[in-house]
């Protein structure tokens, strides 16, 4: 069985997405899919260390920092800080080079967390294990090809440079928190949410459980009068969720939906921003990449399109008063960091003007207020 994790995080406890990441892991697939589930597992690890994660998390956060803490300078919540503002010669180093990197012992130690999370906590069995799916949890996890491919040496399947590249940036990205780029403010959503309507999550709470209600007899009621008067019920309800005095059974499910609202809203914009850093990218270039033709944004796949992605949130999260040049430098470097690819020396680039083009498109557009409205369904 692969545990779903597709939706937000904020809705899951930790060992689920854990859990999650290794149904996935553990199922065939190709080395991209597999560096990407490293980066979560990366990411996972960081968050381990957050002071403020939920209650349903904290006995997860303390067993993890137990496995991993060896390998963190600071075991202690407060290891995981805020990343080091720039203002100085060595701000552009401190905003990547000199961030945690975590070593090779401590990936293939969360690659067995997460796969005792799934077979032992979860009771699931992974394609690999065969007869032995009932034995022993660390002789299953050796029997699996994805462990065989991590640890025997010089293993065909796997580019332990870029699987450990990513599991750095997942710890990275886990350390810094989310982007700026996706924690925006945003105005309140009152009406009926397309992310949110159909399958309000089981959340707890008189709101929540009205939520649902209203949910399930809006999708089954096909009177346009008793639709509209479900409706206003529902934009009623979405409203108090913005409200200050939250009665305290209903704070989970109200912060779930403020959190919903931010998040589709701030990736409407992020996307927004992106592809106009990829269209001042491509017209500096004369229509070239990494010199090929580069395809128009609708055409590009999600993974060639998420480094355009990672590239707004360097330039959004942009120490004041950093360079415009030392921004596009590191705005470049996180592009090719989002690929698990080493960044070409930024000295003999030679599309360094075009970074730096992609860079200013992305801040005319981030601050023109040009993006994708806020509005619900």
């Amino acid at each position: 069985m692969k545990l779903r994790t597709s939706r937000v995080w904020y809705l899951m406890r930790r060992i689920e997405v854990e859990a999650g990441t290794a149904s996935h892991l553990f199922s065939p697939q190709d080395i991209w899919g597999r560096n990407m589930d490293l980066e979560t597992l990366g990411r996972l690890c960081a968050e381990a260390w957050h002071d403020d994660l939920p209650e349903a998390d904290r006995a997860w956060a303390e067993a993890h920092r137990e496995k991993f803490g060896r390998w963190v300078d600071d075991s202690r919540p407060e290891a995981i800080r805020p990343r080091v503002d720039a203002g100085s010669p060595e701000s552009l180093t401190g905003r990547f080079d000199k961030e945690p990197a975590p070593p090779w012992p401590m990936l293939l130690k969360a690659v067995k967390s997460a796969f005792f999370a799934f077979v032992v906590d979860f009771g699931q069995t992974v394609a690999d294990e065969g007869e032995g799916a009932t034995g022993d949890p660390t002789a299953r996890l050796h029997r699996t090809s994805v462990w065989r491919a991590l640890t025997v040496d010089d293993a065909p399947d796997v580019d332990r440079p870029s699987a450990l590249r990513a599991f750095r940036r997942g710890f990275r990205r886990g350390r810094r928190g989310l982007p700026s780029s996706m924690t925006r403010p945003i105005r309140p959503i009152v009406d009926v949410a397309r992310f949110w309507t159909f399958r309000a999550p089981p959340l707890p709470g008189p709101s929540a459980a009205r939520n649902r209600a209203l949910a399930d007899a809006l999708r089954h009621t096909t009177v346009l009068k008793e639709s509209a008067v479900l409706l206003q019920e529902l934009r009623d309800l979405y409203a108090s969720a913005w409200r200050d005095d939250v009665p305290e059974e209903d704070r989970e499910w109200a912060e779930s939906y403020r959190h919903s609202c931010v998040n589709e809203v701030n990736r409407r914009r992020r996307d927004a921003v992106a592809q106009s850093a990829y269209e001042g990218y491509l017209q500096s270039s004369d229509g070239l990449f990494d010199g090929e033709p580069a395809r128009q944004w609708p055409n590009l796949r999600g993974y060639d399109s998420d480094p355009w992605r990672a590239l707004v949130d360097a330039v959004e999260d942009a120490p004041e008063g950093e360079s415009e040049l030392a921004t596009a430098e590191a705005a470049a470097r996180e592009f090719w960091d989002s690929l698990y690819r080493e960044a070409p020396p930024w000295d003999s680039d030679p599309a360094k003007v075009h970074w730096l083009a992609a860079v200013r498109a992305a801040r005319r557009k981030g601050l023109s207020g040009d993006v994708p409205p806020c509005g619900g369904a």
